[in-house]
């Protein structure tokens, strides 16, 4: 399931069939002109079990994921989203939604559109999502464009919206391209993820966090790395002196929506990189028994828990890590 501000979006379950078909109805003639099969494969309450069904067998064979969405706060459902078209060799698929015109205007597209987009990135591996919309359709161009989406080209005379003459859809692509900038903590991108980084840990740190930030001063270190995905500041991580010998590794932080996406463990490479440049031969590093998928990623990278050093020694929730470089 996918949370965001105001939606859930979740795999179609069987019992679904019944609301399901009940909402295509009453939005027929809204959704005719961009979604005729969907229509016409589910005329009757029957066809809509079937169409669940078989939708559940493509989500446990790959071969294609389909949600509905639903609001939050009264579990209404509102929509429907899907990549098919799977080509695993990518991997890549096109993906595809509508919001019913009760709830349109409410940026409930764009909403579910962007969160949707980077579960198939995180959790799928995707490395392209592609759309087709039609010329006229400005509303989803603008949803599209919103959500990091790029125009590629048009396809002349692909599509026939009812009975009439064939239609030219554009074609609207996102992959990702990951950049990574050696700066230091001067930089704002950096100042930045801070911000967010420190209201992550205070979340999952409680009272304890007043204590850690102490040792977080950022104000005058000079090896930082930056990650942009598409030019946006995504994660970041750090190297200060830890003693004539070795480094140690600061403020590695990757935005929610970006983890999955080995953004961590890139940017963690590259401070090894530039550490050994610099003539260091190991990095240390502290981080909380709570940030479960740091530990995870340090341990993946040959890190091996060691004695709680300086000023976490005592301390039950730290863990501290060295690496030979």
């Amino acid at each position: 399931m996918i949370t965001t501000q105001n939606l859930l979006i979740r795999p179609y379950k069987l019992e679904d069939s019944e609301y399901f078909f009940k909402s295509i109805t009453n939005n027929r003639e809204y959704l005719y002109d961009y979604f005729a099969n969907m229509i016409k494969i589910n005329d009757s309450l029957e066809s809509a079990k079937r169409y669940m069904e078989q939708k559940v067998i493509d989500w446990k064979e790959n071969k294609n994921y389909a949600c509905g969405i639903f609001l939050k706060e009264n579990n209404e459902f509102i929509g429907h989203i899907s990549v098919r078209e799977i080509d695993w060799r990518i991997p890549k698929g096109e993906l595809a939604y509508f919001i019913f015109e009760k709830y349109s205007g409410n940026n409930y597209g764009a909403e579910s559109l962007m969160a949707f987009k980077n579960w198939c990135f995180a959790k799928k591996r995707f490395n392209r999502l592609f759309m087709k919309i039609a010329e006229e359709n400005i509303a989803s161009i603008k949803v599209a464009e919103r959500s990091g989406f790029v125009y590629e080209g048009l396809l002349k005379k692909d599509y026939r919206k009812r009975e009439e003459n064939l239609t030219d859809m554009k074609i609207y692509g996102y992959t990702e391209d990951l950049k990574l900038i050696r700066t230091t903590s001067q930089n704002t991108d950096f100042a930045n993820l801070i911000i967010k980084l420190d209201e992550n840990l205070a979340s999952r740190n409680g009272d304890m966090q007043e204590y850690f930030n102490q040792f977080n001063k950022v104000d005058a270190i000079k090896h930082v790395i930056i990650a942009y995905v598409n030019g946006v500041a995504v994660g970041c991580g750090a190297i200060k002196q830890f003693d004539s010998q070795s480094v140690e590794v600061k403020r590695m932080f990757v935005s929610d929506e970006y983890r999955g996406r080995g953004v961590a463990y890139t940017i963690l490479k590259e401070l090894e990189t530039w550490a050994k440049e610099l003539h260091y031969t190991s990095a240390v590093l502290e981080t909380s028994n709570v940030q479960t998928e740091a530990v995870a990623l340090y341990t993946k990278s040959d890190y091996r828990v060691t004695e709680n050093y300086g000023q976490y020694a005592g301390i039950e929730t730290s863990i501290c890590f060295k690496k030979e470089l």
